[in-house]
């Protein structure tokens, strides 16, 4: 009887296989037999693509010892539990198998597909998934294909009940897989059952994945023959629509060995390049994705593949190419959430794929997820999946059986809005009726005025940087910018900003000199390229720069000494583009002892003072003021004298070049 079954197995009948273990297995009373045959059970209902089945074999092989403990069976088992979303235990087992394997690669990767998964479903992209109910059977529907321009008519794959042959596959115990199609009516609803079409496109044997050209005129989909219940292999076919009927098929010529089976065909939209899936020479194992280029009618380059960032040692298959050059392609050999993933590719500047990107959770699960199709100027479209109910997300919004669906999904616009509230720098009261423009690098230009509570608000395009710029009279512009580069979930981004009322003398406390010095520090010149900027955006104010000493020197030496401080500060805002009519230099001396106020109260960062009751708000730093301080004192009392600062002259400056 398991001679009987291998022999099916072997032949990948796998139905046929399945049903004859069950019955070898309750025949035969050795051991090592009956583990051999629940692991080849487990792999019949895996490679049927039965995964809830397959799991419980594979637990009660590895409890069976099969194989005096090879660990091939750990592995299947966390394949499977992974597929069917018990990822914490899928976890343990990759553990288990790396400590038995732990040259093995595959247990790494699937120890990150674990971490991915769980990290993933827990923070889901913004994608919309649905079950496409319309389409759906209770047998396998998978692999959509747009049929027109305006995407109203998909075709796709199944394997329901009437099928050209209406005979079931001993390999799956399916029918055998038929090309339906389903139109939208001007009513918005799809066809009540959907179409299968009929010979030559449909035979007694499976007709699998396919695509069409913009127009819906030339079919390219997989055909399989079979003869004896042997599988001959498979090919890509082509056919021309002529009138309503389907035309008699072509073969896609392309260079491969006889043996070589080749399918899931997608062309681009100037129908000069048709991508494949195929296991051939040359590749990185498994089934790979491969090129070939139009170089004549009804002759095809030889195939190139398309490189080591798509192909893996895996299997990647249902290639689907985008008007804009994008290729979407399901693998199980990339890292991602289990079974195959959906993901992206896009060409570099020379025309290569360079880099693949994993499509994330809701498109993807742990179970297999692939055949995408994607619009050509909204991300929306359709997809595959034998998902089960294993999130909440799920249970809310589909039904599945764990058999192929077909899915829509939908990427719903990313809502991001800009709010604040403009005050006043010295008052902090809220300022009415300022003027807020919003500049972005997408040529964005917007304008409004704060209302009774001091506030704006505006909605914000994904990947843009903006200018914020406000303004109202007797105030400077204040500038600030903001971006939504980078931001992938809904955001409402707060930016309070501050505008200086032009009366105050803003203290730039950056600037400092060595004693008797009036040579410009490094780090003075921060606080004057900040000048730099006021000045730039507000180009029609002029400024007085007036700068202030302490009282150790004779007061004409500290005049004299302050004039040039300030004369070398205007000097370095001329060399930086400031034309200097706009600008007067004041040397105060010590003329003008400072005033401490409630803002150095609030941002005492010099040993505590104002906590300690030494320097209180309102103290003027006179020198019989600071002679009364204990010498410790004296040094930051001084300090705070020392200073240079600028305040607005008039507003009216017209520049040269308006003049």
């Amino acid at each position: 009887m398991t001679q009987k079954a291998d022999k099916a197995f072997d032949a990948e009948m796998y139905f046929e296989a399945s049903e004859l273990y069950k019955k070898g297995y309750k025949k035969t009373k050795n051991k090592a037999i009956k583990a051999e045959i629940l692991f080849k059970q487990a792999e019949c209902y895996r490679l049927s693509s039965k995964y809830k089945k397959a799991a419980p074999f594979y637990k009660k092989a590895i409890k069976a010892k099969y194989d005096n403990g090879n660990p091939i069976a750990i592995l299947r088992f966390a394949d499977m539990l992974m597929i069917n979303g018990d990822l914490e235990k899928a976890l343990i087992q990759y553990q288990k198998y790396q400590k038995k394997v732990p040259k093995d690669t595959k247990a790494e990767k699937g120890i990150k597909s674990c971490e991915y998964a769980l990290k993933w479903t827990t923070s889901p992209t913004r994608h919309v998934i649905a079950k496409m109910d319309q389409f759906s059977s209770k047998s396998n529907d998978l692999s959509p294909a747009y049929g027109n321009r305006d995407y109203t008519k998909v075709y796709f794959v199944s394997s329901r009940s009437g099928s050209s042959n209406d005979m079931i596959d001993e390999r799956t115990g399916e029918f055998f897989y038929d090309i339906y199609y389903s139109e939208l009516n001007k009513k918005g609803n799809w066809s009540k059952k959907p179409i299968r079409l009929e010979s030559p496109i449909n035979t007694d044997n499976h007709e699998g994945t396919l695509c069409l050209n913009q127009n819906g005129t030339t079919m390219f989909f997989t055909t399989c023959q079979s003869e004896n219940k042997k599988e001959l292999g498979c090919e890509i076919s082509i056919s021309q629509l002529k009138g309503k009927t389907w035309g008699a098929l072509n073969k896609l010529e392309v260079i491969v060995d006889s043996n070589t089976t080749i399918g899931h065909p997608t062309i681009s939209p100037d129908e000069k390049v048709v991508i494949f899936s195929a296991e051939m020479n040359g590749g990185y194992g498994g089934n790979d994705l491969w090129m070939v280029t139009k170089v004549a009618r009804g002759q095809w380059s030889k195939p190139a593949n398309l490189g080591p960032a798509v192909n893996t040692d895996g299997d990647e298959m249902f290639p689907f190419l985008h008007n804009d050059g994008t290729l979407y392609f399901s693998s199980d050999g990339h890292i991602g959430m289990g079974g195959l993933d959906i993901y992206k590719s896009e060409l570099n500047e020379n025309g290569i794929y360079v880099s693949t990107d994993n499509l994330k959770y809701p498109i993807n699960s742990s179970s297999d997820d692939f055949g995408m199709i994607v619009e050509r100027k909204s991300e929306r479209g359709y997809f595959t999946s034998n998902r089960r109910l294993w999130t909440a997300q799920d249970r809310v919004q589909n039904k599945t059986n764990g058999s192929d669906n077909i899915y829509m999904f939908e990427l719903p616009p990313l809502i991001l809005t800009l709010q604040g509230v403009v005050t006043d720098t010295k008052t902090g009261a809220v300022v009415t009726g300022a003027t807020v423009k919003l500049v972005g690098d997408d040529d964005t230009a917007l304008e409004l005025t704060t209302d009774n509570t001091g506030s704006y608000n505006f909605e914000l395009s994904p990947l843009t940087t903006y200018e914020l710029i406000v303004s109202k009279e007797g105030y400077l512009n204040n500038k600030v910018i903001e971006t939504t580069v980078g931001i992938e979930v809904n955001t409402d981004l707060v930016k309070d900003i501050n505008i200086d009322p032009i009366k105050k003398e803003i203290i730039m406390p950056r600037i400092e000199y060595d004693f008797a010095k009036w040579d410009l520090r490094p780090q003075s010149t921060l606080d004057l390229d900040l000048l730099v900027i006021t000045l730039n955006e507000n180009p029609n104010i002029t400024i007085e720069l007036n700068s202030h000493t302490d009282f150790r020197g004779t007061s004409a030496q500290n005049v004299i000494l302050s004039q040039k401080r300030a004369d070398v500060c205007i000097q370095y805002l001329i060399s930086k583009g400031i034309a200097d009519d706009r600008l007067v230099a004041n040397g105060k001396g010590e003329s003008e002892p400072y005033v401490l106020t409630k803002e150095d109260s609030e941002h005492d960062q010099r040993g505590g003072f104002f906590r300690k009751r030494i320097f209180k708000e309102g103290d003027v730093l006179t020198e019989s003021y600071i002679n009364k301080l204990k010498a410790k004192f004296k040094d930051v009392a001084h300090q705070y004298n020392r200073r240079t600062a600028f305040k607005v002259l008039t507003e009216d400056y017209i520049p040269s070049e308006e003049k």
